[in-house]
């Protein structure tokens, strides 16, 4: 109830700025609380958007392999769905070692994979996800001291499910465990289950 009361907050801050009005919100009984971590969540969502949108530099490619959710939809033809369905099919497994890999991907044509291939990175595909051999060898990352480029190390999270993870370590003091990855935007069990063998908990 106190998060609705302050989503109305929000909305109408924005609405009246954006009409030119002068802002002098009346805040509801007991959505005190909850209203910073609104606007911040406000502001994240704000610089996703604007990065989902922003264009790519001449020359620039993107690992399919690699790359967030949100680099994904900067790709020509891809949108938010067909972004997540990348990561998603990436999850289960895939490797994309050529473009037409991609053909697999719920909502991929070979239209849109024309559009989409002299854009891809693909110099480096990573070896098959859930190789136990692998995480037993990579230094394990922990969540509670991790700065933002540790995080990047491991597989599948880039600028923004790094920047989600240390927002939620800092709203939380720390996590307790590794489920509690689950509270951040953008990570399913299926991505929980890839990063577990790379991360440990500390103080």
């Amino acid at each position: 109830m106190r998060r609705a009361a302050g989503l109305l907050l929000v909305a109408s801050l924005v609405r009246l700025v954006y009409e030119g009005r002068p802002v002098e919100p009346v805040v509801p009984p007991g959505s005190e609380d909850v209203l910073p971590e609104l606007l911040a969540e406000s502001e994240s969502l704000q610089v996703e958007g604007e990065r989902r949108g922003l264009p790519l530099r001449e020359g620039e490619q993107i690992d399919p392999n690699q790359a967030s959710e949100v680099e994904l939809d900067r790709l020509p033809g891809i949108g938010p769905t067909t972004a997540l369905a990348i990561v998603e099919e990436r999850e289960s497994g895939v490797v994309f070692r050529q473009a037409r890999d991609l053909l697999n991907v719920r909502g991929i044509g070979e239209a849109t994979l024309g559009r989409v291939a002299p854009h891809l990175d693909l110099a480096r595909p990573p070896p098959a996800l859930g190789s136990a051999a692998l995480a037993e060898m990579a230094p394990r990352v922990d969540l509670n001291d991790a700065t933002a480029t540790a995080l990047q190390s491991l597989p599948g999270v880039g600028p923004t499910l790094s920047e989600r993870i240390l927002e939620k370590r800092e709203l939380k003091g720390g996590f307790g465990s590794v489920e509690e990855l689950l509270e951040v935007q953008g990570i399913g069990e299926a991505t929980l289950e890839r990063l577990r063998p790379y991360l440990t908990i500390g103080r």
